[in-house]
């Protein structure tokens, strides 16, 4: 198993990368990491570490910065860390790609160098969302599509291959699916909600209905479909909620065995899941978020591993 990392990528880039890197490595020998790095990014002491762990190194001429514009960066810095992480991907010298860095221009340029599975359907970000005592909740889009206006059958087109890593990450056969809106009767909602729910209803997906976002922490769904604006904002809002909780845990007893509010300190946080993978393109990859931590980054490589090693074994059966 080999994982291209863009050493460059994120707001705490690249000492956390590397420390997360690192922490992931000493416990998964056997997986192979390449970090893609520009060469002022590291001083001798990270070189020492790095070369300490038998890790392999790419150069490259540029960074993206978070607050690049995504087509401007890939015109002016063409030989980037985060292109190259997924040409490495592109000449089968890594199994899955994985960047915290500027999530635009990974989607931009994962589009130009891996291609589309399908040049009618766009990629979209599936983030896994940690949930009390049960598989986490696969939340689609949160961002990929963002800048796009909601379309119920570019939606239900993405869905096979959520379902699919679903299935495989989690052996669920059969996923219950919900639809986020703004109340749990059918016609709510927009002219696309009211439309991709009556796609669902007559598929032959397990679909349950609407889900409003009061419930989406204590659901029995699997996944749960949404824009990528909403997602985007819905995501963003549970990690901050983690955080508020975070800041006020020393009024609470939190060493009660299976109290729930250990589960919302130490679980539910995007640092356990680190990463979302990109769906619709020709490739493994994996985006974390700008701000991750090293905990985030050792929890994204993980992610990394069980992404790659379910299509491998879908390969052999």
């Amino acid at each position: 198993m080999r994982i291209a990392i863009d050493l460059n990528g994120g707001d705490k880039s690249p000492e956390e990368i590397l420390k997360g890197s690192l922490e992931f490595s000493a416990v998964n020998p056997k997986i192979k990491l390449i970090f893609c790095v520009t060469k002022e990014s590291l001083y001798p002491q990270m070189l020492s570490e790095i070369k300490s762990k038998k890790i392999s190194i790419e150069y490259f001429t540029h960074s993206v910065g978070m607050k690049e514009t995504p087509i401007q960066s890939k015109k002016d810095k063409p030989d980037n860390t985060i292109s190259g992480a997924l040409k490495l991907l592109k000449e089968n010298r890594a199994d899955c790609a994985l960047s915290c860095g500027n999530s635009g221009a990974v989607i931009l340029n994962a589009i130009d160098i891996l291609g589309l599975k399908d040049q009618k359907i766009n990629p979209s970000l599936m983030s896994l969302i940690p949930l009390y005592n049960r598989n986490p909740l696969a939340l689609f889009d949160v961002g990929a599509l963002g800048n796009h206006n909601f379309n119920a059958e570019l939606y239900f087109s993405i869905l096979p291959e959520v379902v699919e890593i679903y299935r495989k990450l989690f052996f669920k056969p059969n996923p219950k699916i919900k639809l986020l809106n703004i109340g749990s009767e059918a016609w709510k909602g927009t002219n696309e909600h009211k439309k991709l729910f009556q796609l669902l209803k007559d598929s032959s997906y397990n679909f349950d209905g609407n889900i409003e976002g009061d419930e989406l922490i204590f659901t029995d769904a699997d996944i749960v479909i949404t824009d990528g604006l909403t997602g985007n904002i819905v995501l963003k809002l549970l990690e901050s909620f983690n955080e508020l909780i975070n800041e006020f845990k020393d009024l609470k007893d939190c060493n009660i065995k299976d109290n729930y509010l250990n589960f919302l300190l130490e679980d539910f946080c995007y640092e356990t899941i680190g990463g979302a993978p990109l769906l619709g393109i020709n490739g493994k990859v994996v985006i974390g978020h700008g701000k991750s931590s090293s905990k985030a980054v050792k929890s994204a490589l993980e992610l990394c591993v069980k992404y790659a090693v379910i299509y491998k074994l879908s390969k052999v059966i």
